[in-house]
């Protein structure tokens, strides 16, 4: 799960107050807190699926305005539209879109991301119920037709709806090994699903290209998030088009399928309703063979992300908090 710091500020500041030590309020159902609250989650569980999604979204509203009036002026809801809307009037890609609905979407996002992340996370050591009840799972093929090539696959998950869920899913279908960014890994994996083949390699502590060579040479997944380097915008970035304007993208994904022979394999996990979840792969993107077909590949895999983003809740895309970090006018400045 790797995680940028130039998420939208709310996420980073979770991260921040988790290495820290600091005293920032964070939603009731988060993520990062779920291994300490064995007892209180256990009965949760012991509702169901449909009971337990009840059971917390009553106790969710109670506490979003808790939450809500706890948060710093940058973090506010009526700041964190405001500022999505200003980046969304920005493309004219969504021209013809109801940004103000979605800039509200996105504006609760982040409590929501973690709710949702959450829940699922309820049901990681229950496989009957999670794949039964929980989580319907579209195009699995997809990952075994590319894992068939015996170079290992290169998942791509995508910063939209309940993303942190969507990760450990993936060890369910193959041994996997993925990228996280200031998050308490191992605690989390211990209280969630310590059963499966899942490795987690935290963002700095070594070298991403090696590690993710090391990973697919043993046959295994290596997941990370396509659509930004949480170290910034520098030149392993390819300007390309999005939306109607140009951004700013990372091609490590690219370079590194290119190097391996690795197919790569986007996937989404959304919200259906009423806490039902369908997690989706997409058909493979074969590596480039040289490098003059990495743009192709790389257009290939944003191509996934623009249909992804247009055809669901645009509000619920993480990169809007910082979207102006994406703009080639900002890194041609601050470079």
């Amino acid at each position: 799960m790797c995680f940028a710091t130039n998420e939208p500020s709310e996420i980073a500041r979770i991260r921040t107050t988790l290495n820290l030590g600091g005293s920032v309020r964070l939603p009731l159902f988060n993520i990062f807190d779920f291994p300490k609250h064995k007892n209180f989650y256990e009965a949760i569980h012991a509702a169901g699926p449909v009971g337990a999604w009840n059971l917390m979204k009553v106790l969710d509203a109670l506490d979003r305005p808790i939450y809500r009036a706890n948060q710093p002026d940058v973090d506010n809801f009526d700041v964190l539209k405001a500022r999505a809307l200003d980046f969304m009037n920005a493309v004219p890609g969504l021209d013809g879109f109801d940004k103000e609905l979605h800039a509200r979407s996105f504006a609760g996002y982040g409590p929501k991301l973690q709710f949702e992340s959450t829940f699922i996370n309820l049901w990681m050591k229950d496989t009957e119920t999670l794949f039964r009840d929980v989580v319907a799972v579209d195009g699995p093929r997809h990952l075994h037709e590319a894992a068939s090539s015996g170079r290992g696959v290169i998942a791509l998950p995508l910063h939209l709806g309940p993303s942190y869920a969507a990760i450990p899913m993936l060890a369910y279908e193959m041994p996997t090994t993925t990228l996280y960014n200031r998050m308490n890994f191992d605690e989390i994996r211990a209280a969630s699903f310590p059963d499966l083949d899942f490795r987690g390699i935290r963002l700095g502590s070594t070298s991403a290209m090696r590690s993710g060579l090391t990973a697919l040479r043993e046959g295994r997944i290596f997941s990370m998030f396509p659509e930004l380097d949480p170290r910034g915008v520098d030149e392993h970035h390819a300007r390309i088009p999005f939306l109607g304007t140009t951004i700013m993208v990372p091609t490590g994904p690219v370079v590194l399928s290119h190097v391996s022979g690795a197919p790569m394999v986007p996937l989404t996990l959304r919200a259906v309703g009423d806490g039902r979840f369908r997690l989706k792969y997409h058909p493979a993107i074969p590596p480039p063979v040289s490098p003059g077909e990495r743009r192709r590949s790389l257009l290939a895999v944003w191509d996934v992300i623009e249909s992804e983003l247009l055809a669901g809740d645009v509000g619920e895309w993480e990169m809007w908090f910082e979207f102006d970090r994406m703009l080639p006018q900002v890194w041609a400045i601050e470079s």
